[in-house]
């Protein structure tokens, strides 16, 4: 099992790696050129060129049964889903096959109002609420795909 932290546009890069390595995870951070992620025991780095879905297609070229993605890409997500894996939003909800094909329609949705001029208001700041509930379902999910994979040998 690997964390998959798709780290361009997620928050808690650090408290994901503290909480992986506290259960002995490795976590693959993915990023452009443009981010600086040092090194790092039991971090692997995947650095990839800058563009607009370079990041997601070296996690979904990489991601297996039973790994955790962090991200809060919904594209990205319907891809990896059918995967097996797992993925969890930084603002600490669990995406499943069920919701994506409303999370798509509203996605799309909203790049139509912005191609014709309009207007779409943007997510939330992340609040301490948020990062509590994404640190209890990390922790949980950490736990319940580990004891998973245990099984699985």
């Amino acid at each position: 099992m690997k964390i998959y932290l798709d780290a361009d546009g997620t928050p808690y890069r650090d408290l994901t790696i503290e909480r992986a390595k506290r259960h002995g995870v490795t976590v693959v951070v993915v990023t452009d050129y443009s981010h600086h992620v040092p090194p790092e025991e039991g971090v692997e780095r995947v650095v990839v060129d800058e563009g607009r879905d370079a990041a997601d297609f070296a996690i979904l070229n990489r991601v297996q049964e039973g790994d955790l993605v962090i991200t809060q890409d919904v594209g990205l997500t319907s891809l990896i889903l059918p995967k097996g894996a797992a993925v969890i939003s930084p603002r600490g909800y669990e995406f499943s096959e069920g919701s994506m094909e409303g999370r798509l329609a509203l996605r799309w949705l909203h790049r139509k109002i912005r191609l014709a001029g309009g207007r779409i208001r943007g997510p939330k700041p992340f609040s301490q609420d948020d990062r509590a509930r994404f640190l209890s379902l990390l922790e949980r999910k950490i736990i319940s795909l580990a004891r998973r994979a245990d099984e699985d040998r």
